[in-house]
This record gives C-alpha cells, structure tokens and sequence, in this order.
C-alpha cells in the first residue's frame, strides 16, 4: 500500500475503537410502575371480584404521577387510557390523551389542557362511526337584576339568583355585575353577544365557551362603575349551600361546594364547564355596604350539546 493511501487508512483504523468507546447518553430512570386496580365506578378496589379497570403508573416522592399513565380494561388488559395527567383523584388529563373500546376500536383522541377538552378532541363509536356533536349557546336566565339593600337597612341584603340549566347543557359562560347605588346603569345584549357562536357545532365545549366568554366581554357597558363595590359573592350548583348562605347572612361555609367565590369584583364574565347532570345553579351575592343599596345583574348562557 502506498503511503498515500495508507495515512487515511491508519486514520481510520484509530478512530473506530475511538468511537466505540464513546459513552451512550444515559437512559431516562423513572421508579418502579405502580398498579391500581378500580370497580366499574372508577373507585379504587383490592377486591378481585369487582375489579373493572387496571392502571399502571409511575410515581414520584410525593405520589404524582409522572411519563405516561396506561389504563386497561380488567381482567382482559386490553389498553382502555394512554395519556399523561397532571394530577389524580380526581384525574386531570393533559396533552395528547387516547382511549379504546373493550373491541379495540379508538373510543376517543384529543389533546387536554387543564383536565379540558380542546378543539381537535374527536370520538368513535365501538363500530368506528365518528361521533358527531351540535353545540349551541342558549339563555338559561335572561338579563335579570335585582335591588340588594344595605347591610344596616330592616330588608334583606342578599339574593340568590336561582338558574335552571337545560338538558344537554355541558357549560355556562356567566356576566355579573355588582355595582353601588349612585353607579351608572349596565347595558348589554346577551342575545346579541352570543349571536356569532350558535350553530358552531363540532367544536369541543371550552373552546366555544371561551369564544363565547370574550363575546360577552366585549358587550360591555356604555358606563362602567366608577368604584368597586362592596359586596361579595358566590356560584354553587348545591341548593344546600345556596340555603346556608340566606341563614347565615351571607355565608357559605365549605369551600368546596363553590364553583366561584369574589370579593369587591364589580364585574366578571367567566365560562365554567358542568359536571354532567347538574340540575340548577345559585348565583349568590350578599351586600356588604352598611347605608348603601347595590344592584345586581346577572346574565346566564349555557352551552348545549347534542350528539350523535
């Protein structure tokens, strides 16, 4: 071999141990999987007769769970889940999260924010028929208000604002406004406002709620409270509570049971989504002020949908 050639190949023959040696990046060390086991109600079990579901997890220190969480159908360990959650109990998906059908048919994909729904969510039937969805926006209390008298006047100074909410009805978006005697009067079309997003069906709820949340809030008012008022409030769908906060002047004492709670917040437009099967929401609002009357007005608009 001439010396040409022979310089490259000694070159060569150097480097391949060289490269050889070279250290692997270190593989990802997540602690040991963990395996729950739930009934046919996703609570937890360690009966092997009611077993339905089985998940496997990893868990950190303090018990969050972390990398991708996998849910299967018991005793068959057909995949049912594959996601990540922010948090369990209860579970808050987030990002891309998947599911399947006992037969292995996707049942669902979509990506999550908050535990949310967001507009790219798509759904099967078990036979593989895309599920299709109608949402539109509809009053569930029209432009209401009310006159909340001083905390030192001989009437009451608190109201409950009790809303029926419509079958099919996946989340609200609500406009309060709480403003002081002597405030200019509110003006605004909630019929108006929603206009644009009825009939936009197809798209998942909290992005439809959002559109029609920043809808709302752009129907503002041609006068706005100059001062904050001095009153506070509540939201609950637990008619409990709603009493407990009449008997206690204006007081609801497990926080838990509030879907919201503001303080001195003259106005608020906000959509919030529904837990299936909520009947009846109470918007409470309790005047603060010792001489001076309030006024409330309370729009409530709720996001119906229907599928097929």
């Amino acid at each position: 071999m001439t010396q040409r050639y022979l310089l490259p190949f000694l070159f060569l023959l150097i480097s391949i141990p060289a490269l050889a040696q070279r250290p692997k990046p270190a593989a990802v060390s997540l602690p040991p999987a963990d395996t729950v086991y739930f009934d046919r109600d996703w609570e937890r079990t360690e009966t092997l007769e009611e077993v339905a579901y089985a998940r496997i997890a990893h868990h950190d220190a303090v018990g969050k769970a972390i990398g991708t969480v996998r849910n299967y159908y018991y005793p068959s360990w057909k995949k049912q889940w594959e996601g990540k959650l922010a948090s369990e109990g209860p579970d808050k998906p987030t990002g891309i999260c998947c599911g399947w059908h006992q037969n292995g048919q996707p049942s669902f994909r979509g990506t999550y924010v908050n535990g949310q729904q967001q507009a790219d969510y798509k759904s099967w039937r078990e036979d593989g028929r895309e599920i299709k969805c109608r949402s539109v926006m509809q009053d569930a209390l029209p432009l209401s208000n009310a006159t909340i008298h001083c905390s030192n006047c001989m009437h009451t100074s608190r109201k409950v604002f009790t809303v029926d909410i419509p079958d099919g009805t996946v989340g609200i978006v609500y406009k309060l406004d709480v403003r002081d005697e002597g405030q200019p009067p509110v003006s605004w079309s909630t019929a108006l406002a929603v206009a644009a997003v009825v009939g936009s069906g197809g798209t998942a709820a909290p992005a439809l709620l959002g559109t029609a949340a920043s809808a709302l809030t752009r129907q503002g008012n041609n006068a706005p409270p100059t001062v904050s008022t001095k009153c506070h409030w509540y939201i609950t769908a637990d008619p409990a509570a709603a009493d407990q906060f009449l008997a206690t002047k204006g007081t609801i004492a497990n926080a838990q049971a509030c879907l919201r709670a503001a303080l001195n917040t003259p106005q608020e437009t906000r959509p919030i989504t529904l837990p299936p099967g909520t009947r009846q929401l109470f918007v409470c609002v309790n005047n603060d002020n010792y001489t001076t009357d309030a006024t409330a007005t309370l729009s409530v608009t709720a996001l119906v949908q229907a599928c097929k």
